[in-house]
């Protein structure tokens, strides 16, 4: 599961494991904050263009006019190309602007995050539970990096994260749960925005990015950018 999550990751820009964590779009007609908000948490758990056009469909009618362009202009990209379509520079230029305003308006925890190499910056020990809503900047020179945060399985309090990613999917499994996942991906230069739902628990936070973007490179947690927090 961690391989194969790492994989979705790193691949197509890296903006492919944005595909699970996405699954708004439409044309609104009510401008319910709140349940839009909703909708789009909703779709952290959509992995197909099926699934994502179900989300969309719960969302029609309630998105805010401010965010319809985009909204719509995503729709018809995904319909058009599907998954692809979110590997794509549009693709990843639309969910910056839909998902900034979430991070705006929604109700929650703002958590905004600075990325350099190789560290997080700005990441509490503690975060209260309810919606996470996360700013990442990155501000190193060239590299890309992203921040994959998932929450331990009880009774789980540390985890290596080498050893882990060596695991078989069912073991991996069994020290972290995989459908609490929240992901942003940043090149660099640029801001990333993502929400997420905390409930109380320990949760482990990562960049999975192969050093200089190669293949073989290293992953940046091996260089330092990785950590825990505490969710009460």
């Amino acid at each position: 599961m961690l391989r194969r999550l790492i994989h979705l990751l790193v691949a197509g820009s890296l903006v492919a494991g944005l595909v699970g964590l996405w699954a708004i779009a439409g044309s609104a007609q009510t401008g319910n904050v709140a349940a839009a908000c909703a909708a789009r948490l909703e779709g952290n758990t959509a992995e197909t263009k099926a699934e994502n056009l179900a989300v969309i469909d719960k969302v029609i009618g309630v998105a805010p006019a401010a965010i319809l362009t985009p909204l719509n202009d995503l729709k018809a990209l995904i319909t058009k190309k599907g998954s692809k379509g979110f590997e794509t520079e549009a693709g990843s230029a639309l969910l910056g602007q839909i998902d900034g305003y979430f991070y705006d308006n929604c109700s929650g925890t703002q958590l905004p995050v600075t990325m350099i190499d190789y560290e997080f910056q700005g990441v509490p020990a503690t975060l209260k539970p309810g919606l996470l809503k996360l700013k990442l900047t990155n501000s190193a020179p060239k590299e890309a990096h992203e921040m994959a945060l998932f929450k331990l399985q009880p009774g789980v309090d540390t985890i290596d994260l080498a050893k882990v990613f060596k695991l078989s999917d069912k073991k991996a499994a069994e020290l972290i749960d995989f459908q609490s996942g929240t992901f942003a991906f940043a090149p660099s230069g640029q801001t990333a925005y993502s929400i997420g739902e905390l409930t109380p628990g320990k949760y482990v936070y990562a960049c999975f990015i192969p050093q200089g973007g190669k293949k073989n490179g290293k992953p940046h947690f091996v260089l330092g950018m990785e950590g825990t927090l505490t969710v009460s």
